[in-house]
């Protein structure tokens, strides 16, 4: 299962990644936005969740990143990853998302992306 990880600060990325594949998931990493857009439309069919951080070092954020994500497949499971922008969730993040303050344990994200696909994979949900 392909996990796509949009994360500047290449510690945590690489964290979050180590902590994906440990757990059995594929991991697509990006470091900047671009690099997102780009690996969802690359393989769009393939990324069964996002997780992005919302500041992606340039005016295209991760907010966009899960809009484009959800373009492309409505019931994308996207989680966010935020030290400082959780008050702009309810206006600018996607329906059914989940957002988790900085900072936080790798096993925090896992499991917000685990219960995104169990919901999506249920019935009704």
């Amino acid at each position: 299962m392909l996990v796509l990880i949009a994360e500047d600060q290449t510690e945590i990325g690489d964290v979050l990644k180590d902590s994906f594949e440990d757990g059995g998931y594929d991991v697509l990493l990006a470091a900047t936005a671009a690099e997102a857009l780009a690996a969802l439309d690359a393989h769009g069919e393939e990324v069964r969740a996002l997780v992005t951080d919302i500041k992606l070092g340039s005016s295209t954020t991760g907010w966009d990143v899960a809009r484009h994500a959800r373009e492309l497949k409505p019931e994308m499971p996207v989680v966010y990853m935020t030290g400082s922008e959780s008050n702009d969730w309810p206006v600018l993040g996607v329906p059914n998302s989940i957002l988790v303050p900085k900072p936080f344990a790798a096993s925090q994200i896992i499991t917000a992306v685990s219960q995104l696909l169990n919901a999506s994979n249920t019935p009704g949900g």
